[in-house]
């Protein structure tokens, strides 16, 4: 078994106590057991959304499972303790500067919802191709962007998001939307409308090649707790509530909330 160097241990420390000042995202695996050459015992690797990897004292064999793990860890947005492989045992340390939530939409329903999620511990980005709408008045304590929808998301330039929430004015909006957001690794992608609107918008999405399963998987749709909503801003409180189980509990809960009966006695 290899043994760990020490100045790597504080090579490792330095370089985490340089993203916490940064606020930055990131997930810490640090090797508690091993009988495998090239993962020593405290070694350590820093993934980053995005699938960077920083290694210190773990081999580079190791690389591509280690960031399947933390991608899925930081989805979650939960540590947790993980087998890397055969005789190797990680704990996956996820620390995010700040719960960042992108909302896709900047009407009534997006208003409310930007009020609940600041008081909830989230940071909101609004984005509306509408300056009339994406006015910062109307979102106090947001970031506001107005632009084009496909256009800014493209550009990867608003920062890195752990959920992002649809609520545009259409489903030609939608799809410029989630034509980029379902590429991000991100843990929450909700998507609003009726069920003809997201068959509609699944549909396209297929059509260009994305799979069914993926789209199963891996958006919330139509988005939001079932609580019986129909204000905007009940439709609010449920996306609220679902980002929240989603933060605390981890998507398979948030699952298990969305079906039928779930809150039969």
């Amino acid at each position: 078994m290899d043994s760990y160097e020490p100045n790597k241990l504080m090579t490792a420390i330095g370089r985490i106590v340089e993203l916490l000042g940064h606020g930055e995202d990131f997930c810490v695996a640090t090797v508690t057991r091993s009988q495998a050459p090239g993962a020593p015992v405290a070694a350590k690797a820093i993934w980053f959304p995005g699938g960077r990897v920083e290694r210190f004292g773990l081999a580079a064999s190791h690389e591509a499972a280690l960031a399947a793990l933390a991608a899925q860890a930081f989805a979650e947005g939960r540590s947790q303790g993980a087998e890397l492989g055969a005789g190797v045992t990680v704990f996956l340390d996820v620390r995010a500067g700040a719960t960042r939530l992108l909302i896709c939409g900047a009407g009534h329903i997006a208003v409310a919802l930007a009020r609940f999620v600041l008081e909830t511990g989230f940071a909101p980005t609004v984005l509306d191709d509408r300056p009339e709408y994406a006015s910062p008045p109307r979102f106090p304590g947001c970031r506001v962007v107005a632009e084009e929808f496909g256009g800014a998301l493209r550009r990867r330039d608003l920062g890195p998001f752990r959920y992002v929430v649809v609520i545009t004015r259409g489903h030609a909006r939608d799809l410029d939307c989630l034509r980029e957001v379902l590429r991000w690794e991100i843990g929450y992608v909700g998507l609003i409308g009726s069920r003809r609107r997201i068959g509609i918008v699944k549909a396209c999405l297929e059509r260009e090649g994305f799979s069914r399963s993926a789209l199963e998987e891996r958006l919330f749709a139509p988005i939001g707790l079932p609580i019986g909503s129909e204000s905007p801003e009940e439709i609010a409180l449920g996306i609220a509530a679902e980002l929240v189980c989603v933060r605390r509990l981890g998507l398979g809960s948030a699952r298990d909330l969305r079906r039928p009966g779930w809150g039969a006695a």
